[in-house]
């Protein structure tokens, strides 16, 4: 049986659609026996070519992976897949099916939804297509009836993720390098934390979970993962992109120490200011860390705790940059402006917290999106809150708000956005240069490849 999986990203936040959903959904049906292939759309102009690809390939089964912002165009295509051949059965999994399933009605081509962490229950609706077996009662799988959405029940979250086989390393993955200069990797899956604006908690509650405790894979299968990769693709750095890297002290020890000793490559993960000490620090300086991404989200507390649920102080955030500084390794602050409630003066304050923090990483800012089934995001909506012509376009998906402010307000967030490295650097004249050439996409994208040529050679 063929199987093809499609990930799209047109008008996308993010440049490099490197699925990690699909790639693990794909490794794990190769090991099934089932033929299959990823494929990434990018713009609207490449339907046709995916529509000769889908006759060429031809596939049983047709499975994307889709976020919010995306799923617009998922359905597009899902009913141009129709088109070609109505005997296609159409599924889609991912965030946005997950935490908002009822999204299954929007759509007449799009058989049914995969909710929440679906190797195993895609795996056996594959096993029963092929014995023409019914396959509506699979776990995970949610369909339509009379006018509804049923959900069925959910397989338990995989506690032992060795038993999965390491996602998919195609000429996606190989992209992904060549476009960031880094290799990404995933070791574990769940986040204890509940941020508002965050899907992570809708997920929990997915599965009748208060918080979504991370799981982990071995060390020792972390460590061959990176080695496997290393055999077949060209880098030399690594990009760990756990929602919040090393939480289980134990499991953290054991990886720096093996990955120094085994592995030995720069590499950058994401953590929380308030998980980090000293020791942290000290132990990923040793392994090789060389960038610490940190999500500030605000310089004003009651927005990033009450509003956001953040529960971090100031001095939190202060205290961890400074560490970072004190041992040579780059702090990245990502921020958030644009959430209900937040006046000009409170983001003001998030600029003066970045300029006393002075991330050496570099400081970036998105404007808040109000995501369905996230609880600031259904917030919104409860509200009245949310332009919904704006929000169903989602061609400028966090670089402009979609919410219900004046045209001045409006345009003071897209100021910030345009200029934030100018506000949080005011003196750096490189940064203020990289601003002005970053509006000039031509002359930045070429400086880009440039830069990635360089490293490369």
């Amino acid at each position: 049986m063929n199987v093809l999986l499609v990930i799209t990203n047109i008008d996308g936040f993010h440049e490099i659609p490197y699925s990690f959903g699909l790639s693990n959904i794909a490794s794990y049906i190769k090991h099934k026996g089932y033929n299959t292939k990823i494929i990434s759309i990018r713009e609207e102009n490449e339907y046709d070519e995916f529509c000769e690809e889908v006759k060429r390939f031809n596939p049983s089964v047709v499975g994307f992976s889709s976020v919010s912002s995306q799923f617009h165009h998922v359905k597009k295509i899902a009913t141009l897949i129709k088109s070609i051949d109505k005997n296609i059965m159409i599924v889609c999994g991912g965030i946005h099916p997950t935490i908002f399933p009822d999204a299954l009605l929007e759509s007449e081509a799009i058989d049914g939804f995969f909710v929440g962490e679906s190797e195993v229950g895609f795996g056996n609706l594959l096993n029963k297509i092929g014995k023409n077996q019914g396959f509506r009662d699979t776990n995970n799988y949610a369909y339509k009836m009379d006018g509804k959405v049923i959900v069925n029940d959910l397989d338990p979250l995989i506690q032992d993720l060795d038993i999965l086989p390491y996602p998919l390393k195609d000429s996606l993955f190989e992209e992904f390098i060549n476009t960031n200069g880094y290799a990404p990797f995933f070791f574990s899956r769940g986040c204890p934390y509940s941020c508002s604006y965050c899907s992570n908690h809708a997920i929990a509650k997915t599965y009748g979970m208060s918080g979504n405790r991370p799981r982990y894979r071995s060390v020792e299968s972390c460590i061959e993962e990176i080695k496997v990769a290393l055999e077949e693709h060209k880098f030399e750095t690594i990009y760990i992109m756990d929602d919040t890297f090393g939480l289980k002290r134990k499991w953290r020890e054991e990886f720096c120490e093996k990955y120094r000793t085994e592995i030995n490559l720069r590499f950058i993960c994401l953590l929380r200011a308030n998980v980090v000490d000293e020791e942290f620090i000290k132990m990923l300086k040793k392994a090789g860390c060389y960038r610490i991404q940190f999500g500030v989200e605000s310089g004003n507390e009651y927005v990033r705790n009450t509003i956001m649920n953040r529960n971090i102080s100031d001095k939190q955030i202060i205290d961890a940059f400074s560490l970072c500084r004190k041992y040579g390794i780059q702090a990245n602050a990502l921020n958030i402006i644009g959430v209900p409630g937040e006046t000009d003066e409170m983001i003001w304050e998030t600029i003066k917290l970045n300029r006393k923090i002075r991330p050496t990483g570099g400081s970036g800012v998105n404007i808040f999106y109000p995501y369905k089934g996230t609880v600031l995001g259904d917030y919104c909506f409860a509200n009245d809150l949310v332009d919904e012509e704006l929000y169903s376009n989602f061609s400028n998906e966090r670089r402009e708000s979609v919410l219900r402010y004046s045209r001045e307000y409006k345009d003071k967030l897209r100021h910030y956005h345009k200029n934030w490295t100018i506000l949080v650097y005011p003196y750096n004249i490189k940064d203020r240069i990289y601003s002005v050439l970053n509006k000039h996409k031509a002359i930045y994208n070429q400086l880009r490849k440039i830069k990635q040529t360089l490293r490369l050679c």
